[in-house]
């Protein structure tokens, strides 16, 4: 017996994939002379954003685990967000080198 919990990705494709349409009762018979029709193009999938992130782009760095820990330290500290105090501090960079923000 597993105990292995389904895979949520796997139940999200699952999820998201359209029923099959039921099989026509009699198809028609096509001629030799046919030329096949090519399907239509699918639209690609639009990735979920959320309102907050529109028009945004995100910015990774690599940090050591001690400066990470600081940083959640003090954003609780403070009552506010990681991702907050980054900006925070990307703005106080942009001023210390007089770059302006558009």
């Amino acid at each position: 017996m597993s105990n292995k919990r389904p895979s949520l990705a796997e139940s999200m494709k699952l999820a998201a994939k359209p029923e099959p349409e039921a099989a026509p009762a009699a198809a028609p018979v096509a001629s030799k002379l046919a030329i096949p029709k090519e399907a239509p193009p699918e639209k690609p999938a639009q990735a979920f954003y959320a309102a907050t992130r529109a028009g945004k782009k995100k910015v990774t760095a690599t940090i050591a685990p001690s400066v990470h820990k600081q940083l959640k330290s003090l954003a609780v500290q403070r009552d506010t967000t990681t991702e907050a105090l980054l900006a925070e501090a990307i703005d106080d960079l942009f001023r210390k080198h007089r770059v302006s923000i558009d």
